[in-house]
């Protein structure tokens, strides 16, 4: 490992500081222990690399992937540089965050709404052990090595992240974890898995916790789904379709949806097809979605443009989306009634 980062802290000279707003982000009570919360924008971005090379030691072969999805009304360009790390000494290699990050930090930011959360210099993270991450991620059926554990951190720690506007405004520039605090600087690498640590989320995610606008959903499911794009919808589901019924179906677009989805789009049109179809068969294998129509297609003569969906849910993701609507309005009455404070 290179030198410590430069907003990289000794754990013992960090200054902890929790709020009664970050408590309503750990809004969580015994009956809820298999829900997460899920943030506005941070969870939308096409961010996480799934080629199967994703790591480099020529710098001419990792130059930064650029992706666009939407965002609302606003289309946004997504740009990750990979982490430059030390698989070995003397051996650096760039890294771009892959499955193994996403996966790693979804179980982080579990901890922080089990009540790991902790606020340092004004930007929100969480403090755990190494051994709390290993064990809630084994909880849920994802077996990393210490060594695999420590080396994702550092990958998000030096990736970086930037979203810019359709008006070339940047919006945020960050790596994923901007700052790791550390027992001791070489803990991270020689320590056993008792090592204290704090990392902190992207800014993107302490904006969507100041403003509460993250969301409940169902994070047990959503590790328990293997497959990358069928996490992306679920979760994408989860977040924004609050009036989800059996009456009135979640209808996505095959080109725009993959387009803004970690896969992405492929040039042949029947790999996004099939792409799909697997991604919501694999929904139905996880009750989350009840059945799926696929029948309306955008033709061009013979060729193939898109396809309008109707994805219709189960009764048991239409009871988690309403879950998630009664915590939300819990938040925002608890929320106005807190002291008037910075956002």
């Amino acid at each position: 490992m290179s030198k410590k980062k430069r907003n990289d802290k000794d754990i013992q000279e960090i200054a902890v500081h929790n709020t009664p707003q970050l408590d309503l982000f750990s809004l969580l009570d015994s009956r809820d222990k298999h829900y997460s919360n899920s943030i506005d924008i941070y969870d939308a971005l096409p961010k996480y690399s799934l080629e199967k090379r994703r790591r480099f030691t020529d710098i001419a072969q990792a130059a930064a992937k650029e992706r666009e999805c939407r965002i609302g009304d606003q289309i946004i360009r997504v740009r990750v540089r990979p982490a430059l790390i030390e698989t070995e000494p003397g051996k650096p290699e760039l890294v771009f965050p892959g499955e193994r990050e996403e996966i790693i930090e979804d179980a982080l930011r579990k901890l922080a709404v089990n009540g790991g959360i902790a606020m340092i210099d004004g930007k929100v993270g969480v403090l755990f052990t190494f051994y709390q991450l290993r064990n809630e991620l084994r909880k849920n059926k994802h077996e990393f090595k210490l060594s695999e554990i420590k080396e994702a951190i550092l990958v998000c720690r030096g990736a970086q992240l930037e979203t810019i506007s359709d008006n070339e405004d940047t919006v945020i520039s960050s790596s994923f974890f901007p700052m790791v605090g550390l027992t001791t600087r070489k803990d991270i690498q020689l320590r056993e898995g008792d090592t204290k640590c704090y990392v902190q989320f992207n800014p993107l995610v302490t904006d969507s916790i100041k403003k509460q606008t993250f969301r409940l959903y169902d994070y047990r499911t959503s590790m328990a789904i293997k497959s990358p794009l069928a996490r992306y919808i679920h979760k994408r589901m989860s977040h924004h379709w609050s009036q989800a019924s059996s009456k009135h179906p979640y209808t996505p677009r095959l080109v725009s949806f993959l387009n803004g989805s970690p896969r992405g789009l492929s040039r042949e049109m029947a790999n996004n097809v099939r792409a799909m179809k697997t991604a919501l068969d694999t929904l139905i294998k996880h009750e989350v979605v009840e059945k799926y129509d696929a029948s309306e297609r955008i033709m061009q003569g013979p060729k193939l443009l898109d396809i309008k969906y109707k994805i219709y849910p189960t009764d048991k993701f239409v009871k988690v989306i309403k879950k998630a609507n009664y915590k939300s309005q819990i938040v925002a009455t608890k929320n106005a009634l807190l002291p008037d404070q910075d956002q």
